[in-house]
């Protein structure tokens, strides 16, 4: 039997053997509140709601139970009255926000989880797929130990700020800026199967995605606890679900930010759309010749300027040398030339190749355009056919 919370729409499956011949109460886990189950009826169903079938983790071979798909809860909405522009096809809300002891949302945790929604929702709502929708969400610094290795150290975190979208399907990072206000360059995805163990760090304020192939792991540092603790949590349960599925050889993590199609790295183009990406060696040889120039090529203004004016300094230290005459103070100067201006275009040319950041803007293709080309690749028919997600073009566009 499948019975339904009139509060929060949460959904519960009870066994039969369970359930008396007269009528019962029980208590909401998420909310609190008291649900009566009747015996012999069927739950009560908002007209409004959509049963959504696919909902949940790959198939496991186990048959997958009907979910009712939330909608926006009465004091969601009217806490944070800008969740009416989100629409219920896309985001969970009921395992998105959580209840505040009062009983409300009203909270610093939930008011910064729309926060990141609101710096993501434009570009995120064009990526999901058919049936699928956003179950938790967190931010953090990816962690690079070769940009602090390079030089610049925390000034190269201010461009590894990344939303972190926990989906039915996949797992999204979003590049942001360092306000976490809005979208800047690269964005990946991870599949749960490709995941083997979650990490949280020594303080609890990491996320540590351990994978399968190759002993790669990706690490963001400086989350915030609830966040670290509750995406904890989810990844660790999604994982656990498909754990016995594999991921396909050819799946593509990197994603063009202009169509948002899977690509291999290493391209000086789209394959879908044509749109030119920044190229890691213009990068490298701009910050050669002057150090700060490839970073601001790659947008990372702040960054660049502040280079630029090292190299100032540096630069009249190699002047004074030169003017000094003495065979020694010309080769220290060659030297202290060559090492900033060869450990910075080392650092560009990394950072650069992270990812794929656009040449130019880029005009945004039709969602439905997008979703039929994401489907083209063989690494995506293929997880699209073990989720249980439409095959067709002529499917994703209905």
């Amino acid at each position: 039997m499948i019975t339904v919370c009139s509060q929060c729409n949460a959904t519960y499956k009870i066994s039969d053997r369970k359930i008396s011949s007269k009528e019962a109460v029980a208590t909401c886990k998420k909310c609190g509140d008291r649900i009566a189950i009747k015996p012999d009826s069927p739950p009560e169903v908002p007209e409004n709601l959509e049963i959504d079938y696919n909902y949940g983790p790959p198939s496991t071979g186990k048959p997958i139970q009907p979910q009712v798909a939330s909608t926006h809860p009465g004091t969601l909405i009217t806490d944070y009255p800008e969740v009416g522009d989100y629409s219920p096809k896309y985001y969970s809300f009921g395992d998105i926000f959580k209840l505040n002891k009062s009983g409300g949302f009203k909270s610093r945790h939930n008011k910064f989880k729309l926060k990141l929604l609101s710096a993501v929702k434009e570009i995120l709502e064009k990526m999901l797929v058919e049936n699928e929708r956003v179950l938790q969400i967190a931010a953090g610094t990816a962690y690079y130990p070769a940009e602090i290795f390079f030089g610049n150290g925390w000034l190269t975190m201010l461009y590894n700020r990344y939303v972190i979208i926990g989906t039915n399907r996949r797992l999204l990072m979003l590049n942001v800026n360092h306000r976490m206000n809005r979208p800047t360059h690269y964005i990946f995805q991870l599949l749960y199967t490709e995941i083997r163990k979650i990490g949280r760090g020594f303080f609890g304020a990491s996320l540590i995605l351990y994978r399968k192939n190759k002993g790669k792991r990706r690490v963001f540092s400086s989350l915030k606890r609830f966040m670290s603790r509750e995406m904890n949590q989810f990844l660790t349960e999604r994982i656990e679900s498909v754990r016995k599925l594999k991921t396909p050889d050819d799946f593509l993590e990197n994603i063009c930010p202009a169509c948002y199609f899977p690509l291999k790295k290493g391209l000086a183009a789209c394959t879908s759309c044509n749109a030119v990406f920044k190229s890691p060696k213009k990068a490298m040889l701009r910050s050669l010749i002057l150090p700060g120039w490839g970073d601001i090529y790659l947008g990372h203004r702040v960054l660049g300027a502040l280079e630029l004016l090292s190299a100032c300094f540096i630069w009249l230290l190699v002047l004074s040398c030169l003017l000094s005459g003495f065979a020694e103070d010309l080769v220290a100067g060659a030297m202290i030339l060559v090492l900033f201006n060869g450990m910075d275009c080392l650092l560009t040319y990394y950072m650069a190749g992270k990812g794929y950041s656009l040449e130019k803007k880029q005009s945004t293709l039709p969602r439905q355009t997008q979703l039929a080309q994401n489907l083209t690749t063989k690494s995506h028919l293929n997880y699209v056919r073990t989720t249980g997600a439409p095959t067709t073009a002529k499917a994703m566009a209905r």
